[in-house]
């Protein structure tokens, strides 16, 4: 089975408390939550999942399937990165560039259990790291 959309796809939900993070030190973001990068002007939104069919821990699956985010990045003009997990080859995308930092998607949970098990948006905790890429 290659996997169910799952849920995850709300508008943007109620805002988590925002959390200060640093450069080259991996963070975690819950969906909704922002991050102000501390010494820049970045700050990061996780706002949405798009597709979470990641194979659920549970079941046995033919391929890994994959989970698609976005987060907004701002440094006075707002852009939106979108993540994909997909291990083939050129549909993978966790590094992103943006306004000479490097954004880079480490992990997402959490991973499903079942095909019916579908996370609301603030379950979800993103972890991220930035570089400055300038």
């Amino acid at each position: 089975m290659l996997g169910v959309l799952l849920a995850g796809c709300h508008g943007p939900a109620a805002s988590a408390d925002p959390v200060t993070a640093a450069l080259d030190q991996p963070f975690v973001l819950s969906g909704g939550q922002e991050a102000a990068l501390a010494g820049t002007p970045l700050r990061l939104r996780f706002t949405e999942v798009l597709e979470d069919s990641r194979c659920p821990t549970e079941v046995e699956c033919v391929w890994t399937g994959q989970a698609r985010l976005t987060v907004v990045a701002d440094t006075g003009r707002p852009s939106t990165l979108e993540f994909n997990t997909n291990p083939a080859p050129g549909q993978n995308r966790q590094s992103i560039r943006t306004d000479g930092y490097l954004v880079t998607l480490q992990a997402l949970d959490p991973y499903p259990r079942t095909p019916d098990d579908a996370p609301a948006l603030p379950d979800y905790r993103a972890t991220l790291v930035v570089r400055d890429a300038g």
